[in-house]
């Protein structure tokens, strides 16, 4: 092969290789967004039902444990509070001292590059605790 038909080579090998780079960048940022968004909406299930625990039982007027769980998702990396659903239930009605209490969130976003088959990002993290005092009337 001569050299003025060698010149296109390494224009036409990074022409192939462009599109397999591409997507195996963006594959990387999609994994990394759903292992932050996991660790953060995890991590806010887990304080929401230490403060269900704390309090004893689901909300009531102050919206403590739904008000914790959205702090935690708002201040996380790419995450929001609106898109997540937080779900408090006791295992005994009303909610008594070393019953059950199971929180459980809901998230749904879209990824930041919304590749096929990443399009949609859904997560479900759910905690059980005992409750440590009697529900507040």
């Amino acid at each position: 092969m001569t050299r003025r038909q060698s010149r296109g080579q390494a224009l036409v090998e990074m022409a192939l290789m462009l599109p397999v780079l591409l997507i195996l960048i963006l594959g990387t940022v999609c994994a990394m967004q759903l292992l932050l968004t996991q660790l953060v909406v995890f991590q806010a299930t887990r304080i929401a039902a230490h403060q269900a625990a704390l309090v004893g039982g689901d909300d009531g007027p102050a919206g403590t444990v739904r008000s914790v769980a959205a702090d935690v998702l708002n201040n996380g990396v790419g995450t929001r509070a609106d898109r997540a659903t937080v779900t408090v239930t006791c295992s005994a009605r009303p909610c008594r001292r070393y019953s059950l209490i199971t929180v459980r969130i809901d998230y749904r976003d879209a990824f930041w590059v919304p590749i096929e088959p990443f399009v949609a990002l859904s997560l479900r993290a759910q905690v059980i605790r005992i409750v440590e005092r009697d529900a507040r009337s």
